[in-house]
């Protein structure tokens, strides 16, 4: 169990949501603004009053009593923790002095709710009535859902009978209006694709081009598969009156959201599970207006290889504490489990990180695939489905890695190659491999598998190496 003395600067990046609530936390530490700073004796409490512009202190205190820290603060904003909680673990910090006192009272009563609800939780009992689902809403929705497929089917059919280079200016205005309308229908990722679809319109509009008429094509056969699939799912569901959630991946293609309650109750979690992660990227996703910070990991027993999402929508970008690299073995109690095949999404509620051993590098590198062609033997079905990602995310071992003159990399393997670019969401990778491609004689390479249909091919984007006491970050 940790305490205050587990606060560090790193500590602080970790839990805060972004640079810009650590740099107003610092004024506020450097400038005094807290004229009360106190501590428990066991110091698994720290606590005080910050003065501001207001007429009454805002109270923040950083509480370590359970598996993880708790931030209270009765300032108005929504940020978890809030700049005054950063602020008073700065104080911490720079050695100020904390007076010891005992735990408020306010304080002394929410832990008590916690411990009541945790002693319910272990002895099986509910803490609270377990709110029935609503079938009602769920059909509801629904159908909703339904009509606005329609919609979509009607948008794609149009840009396909009138043909992609004929589109015009005015028409693009006419879709985006169209597109803007689906959101009243609960279908983000189906309006998402047809604002993609606009905008790589709009581009070949201004200047033809092959690859982009290509892009135009995939996407417009992505949403077309999307709305079909989706159109039977919802059919059924209306037709045997199954009208809930289930171990579907449309669900949330069509823009469900899942609770972990509802994981569980399906069965989609594991327990006592140690991940490790492998690579780590932030990506500005334009079509679903948010930051997403992605997590690949490793689960060292088992070699499937997850993905976490942290997703920050534009709007409330600020309140979301944004992701960050992570270089610890992570021991997950219970680890929760999307729907899909290859590279799930996965989400936990709390964990314990451990410092990585040669022995952990040895068994990551034990999971990687033996083969390019035993990799792209399981990437294949994931690359089929037209609502999966552009690419599969694979552990391959290597022999060497070499680069040509024109700088065309190449990934060897026994007695196979294959042919290495970048990818988007680690856009220069291969030129930081190059610099490295020398000093690489074995090891493993994780990455993307794309299918390039235009060249009847795969290809691998590299994200990260990992050797026997290391994973390099690229």
């Amino acid at each position: 169990m940790s305490n205050a003395r587990s606060i560090t600067e790193e500590f602080i990046r970790n839990y805060a949501a972004n640079s810009s609530a650590m740099n107003n936390a610092k004024k506020i530490s450097s400038s005094g603004g807290f004229r009360k700073l106190c501590k428990t004796d066991d110091e698994m409490l720290i606590f005080g009053d910050c003065y501001g512009s207001g007429s009454k202190p805002y109270n923040a205190s950083v509480d370590f009593s359970g598996d993880v820290p708790v931030f209270r603060c009765s300032c108005p904003s929504r940020q978890i923790p809030c700049k005054h909680c950063l602020a008073i673990m700065y104080d911490w910090l720079a050695g100020k002095s904390f007076d010891i006192e005992a735990i408020p009272e306010d304080i002394a009563r929410k832990r008590e709710k916690i411990e009541k609800r945790a002693e319910k939780a272990a002895s099986g009992e509910s803490t609270a009535a377990a709110p029935k689902p609503n079938k009602s809403a769920a059909e509801k929705k629904l159908k909703k859902q339904r009509e606005g497929l329609d919609l979509a089917d009607s948008f794609v059919k149009d840009i396909l009978e009138h043909g992609i280079g004929s589109v015009s200016k005015a028409a693009c205005t006419q879709y985006s209006q169209l597109a803007k309308q689906l959101g009243d229908y609960y279908l983000p990722e189906p309006q998402a694709i047809m604002y993609e679809i606009i905008e790589a319109v709009q581009l070949l509009d201004a200047e033809p081009d092959d690859k982009e008429t290509n892009k135009v094509i995939a996407l417009c056969v992505r949403l077309s598969s999307a709305i079909h699939k989706s159109r039977d799912y919802i059919d059924k569901k209306l037709e045997t009156g199954e009208v809930l959630p289930e171990d579907n991946i449309l669900y949330e293609e069509m823009g469900g959201i899942w609770k972990l309650s509802q994981l569980r109750e399906l069965g989609l979690y594991r327990e006592n599970t140690a991940l490790m992660q492998l690579a780590f990227t932030v990506v500005n996703d334009v079509p679903h207006k948010a930051e997403i910070d992605t997590g690949y990991w490793i689960d060292l027993d088992t070699g499937d290889i997850f993905r976490t999402e942290n997703i920050r929508p534009y709007r409330a970008a600020k309140y979301i504490r944004s992701e960050d690299s992570s270089f610890d073995l992570y021991i997950i109690k219970e680890l929760y489990l999307y729907p899909g095949s290859l590279n799930r999404r996965v989400r936990w509620e709390a964990s314990e990180g451990v410092e990585v051993t040669e022995k952990d590098f040895r068994q990551v590198l034990s999971k990687a695939d033996e083969t390019i062609s035993s990799a792209v033997k399981k990437a294949k079905n994931e690359l089929k489905n037209t609502l999966s990602r552009p690419y599969a995310a694979v552990l391959i071992k290597f022999d060497r890695i070499e680069y040509a003159a024109d700088g065309h990399g190449v990934l060897f393997c026994g007695e196979e190659t294959i042919s290495l670019r970048d990818c988007s969401d680690f856009p220069s990778a291969c030129q930081s491999l190059k610099m490295l491609a020398g000093t690489l004689s074995g090891g493993a390479v994780f990455g993307g598998l794309f299918y390039e249909a235009a060249e009847h091919c795969f290809y691998f984007s590299p994200f990260s190496i990992v050797t026997e006491n290391d994973i390099i970050r690229l």
